[in-house]
């Protein structure tokens, strides 16, 4: 971008010269307020829950016997969740949340159920009210006999990221071999937030395989791997898994400034040699009160020319340094580049004050901006880019004795999270275009 204000110079001098989920802990944290939240969805729908263990009738119920509601918390504190009673059960939970969003909340049974089938529970948090439907087993059948054999144990295609609540796909498949049929259920202690647990019912003797489903939320990353046992019939069996960290939240700057982002420029029609590339560096520099990132024009690896950039909010500036190779002063200042906040239409303008350009006195140098387009979807160098700002841009130098002489004109393309990716230059004195394209780009 600052060689377009260098252009605008030089076209200005040859006129005169010739005439750019977490997972609740209810261990609890200490804290004065109460959580508030719903268990609804924002359009008003109960958010789902999930049913852990084995419900039978004139079976107590254990601490393996849980719900997991989901909460969209909108204030972290302490809370108390408790279901009504049917058929003898209950269900309550409390603990203290500490992040908002959706949080995953356990919520155990307590009782014993005195009827079987379907029993509907009615759960309260805040002005939230849904209901859950928990099936209740006829008859306490004898439980099945088997022992792990642990060769061959496979995990399903979930990836385990801290911070994220695991899912259906976290799941772990283990081989077993059934001495006795009947109903099974297996469960994981809690390692690092998450555990596995499953249930069913093996209807015949022989090695067969049970799937145990993941719960609750990845807490520290690998390394080293986490551990988790489960037992049956002596016979133990362990396994592993990695948890990752988790990405970083994706750019959705309109001009990135992360350190090592990068990208290339090509001229249309030009050749090879007519490609830049710019990296963002690590170190930064200041004038006056603001810091700029550097934008480092490199050749072959090695720069060659340094652009400096800022932003505030949604706007971004670039500082010019110097006197661009055709000032007697130089103009060390900075101007808004784009203002993404802005509606269509919107304009703004720079005056950089009066200079001398190869003798000839200018008693301004200005760039006027408009926002063209916003929000669009727009295809440059077969690669196609969304949220894209159009922005037209018009150079004038004032010419002691001439006036205002527009000198040039241009179009730049800002795609979020990506940066300019297109550039038409329209020179008005000598009527032609020149266009560079964004062919590639890496952003951090």
């Amino acid at each position: 971008m600052k060689y377009l204000i260098h252009y605008m110079l030089l076209v200005t001098a040859v006129i005169l010269f010739s005439s750019c989920q977490k997972e609740l802990s209810f261990d609890g944290v200490a804290d004065d307020g109460k959580a508030v939240g719903s268990l609804k969805s924002a359009s008003g729908i109960c958010l789902p829950g999930l049913i852990f263990g084995s419900f039978t009738k004139d079976s107590v119920l254990k601490a393996t016997d849980i719900i997991e509601l989901y909460a969209d918390i909108t204030k972290t504190g302490t809370y108390i969740i408790k279901s009504d009673t049917v058929g003898g059960f209950y269900f309550s939970g409390s603990g203290t949340v500490t992040s908002k969003g959706i949080n995953t909340i356990q919520i155990r049974a307590f009782g014993t159920p005195t009827t079987a089938g379907a029993h509907t529970f009615t759960f309260t948090f805040g002005t939230s009210v849904c209901k859950i439907d928990v099936y209740v087993n006829a008859t306490t059948t004898p439980p099945a006999a088997y022992t792990f054999t642990c060769a061959g144990t496979a995990f399903g295609t979930g990836v385990y990221t801290a911070g994220s609540p695991v899912g259906a796909q976290h799941t772990v498949t283990l081989n077993v071999a059934v001495t006795i049929p009947g109903p099974w259920t297996i469960n994981s202690d809690t390692v690092n937030g998450v555990f596995f647990s499953g249930s069913g019912t093996f209807a015949a003797a022989g090695n067969t395989q049970v799937t145990l489903t993941a719960g609750g939320t990845p807490v520290a990353v690998s390394p080293p791997p986490y551990n988790y046992r489960v037992a049956s019939g002596g016979a133990v069996c362990s396994f592993a898994i990695n948890v990752a960290a988790a990405p970083p939240p994706p750019n959705l700057d309109y001009v990135p400034q992360t350190t090592n982002s990068n990208w290339s420029a090509k001229l249309v029609g030009g050749t090879p040699s007519d490609t830049t590339y710019v990296q963002v560096s690590a170190n930064s520099k200041t004038f006056g009160a603001n810091s700029y990132k550097i934008f480092e024009v490199k050749d072959n690896g090695t720069p060659t020319d340094s652009i400096y950039n800022r932003k505030n909010g949604g706007e971004y500036y670039q500082y010019i340094d110097g006197n661009l190779g055709v000032l007697d002063n130089p103009i060390n200042q900075e101007y808004m580049v784009l203002d993404s906040t802005k509606a269509v239409n919107f304009t703004w303008f720079k005056n950089f004050g009066p200079n001398v350009a190869m003798g000839f006195p200018l008693s301004n140098i200005r760039v006027d901006a408009l926002i063209l387009a916003k929000g669009e979807t727009q295809t440059v160098a077969s690669i196609t880019y969304n949220n894209v700002i159009r922005m037209k841009y018009t150079y004038t130098a004032t010419v002691i004795g001439l006036g205002d002489i527009p000198v040039a004109e241009e179009e730049r393309w800002f795609a979020k999270g990506i940066g300019m990716i297109r550039s038409s230059i329209v020179n008005l004195v000598n009527p032609a275009t020149t266009v560079n394209e964004t062919t590639r780009a890496q952003i951090f």
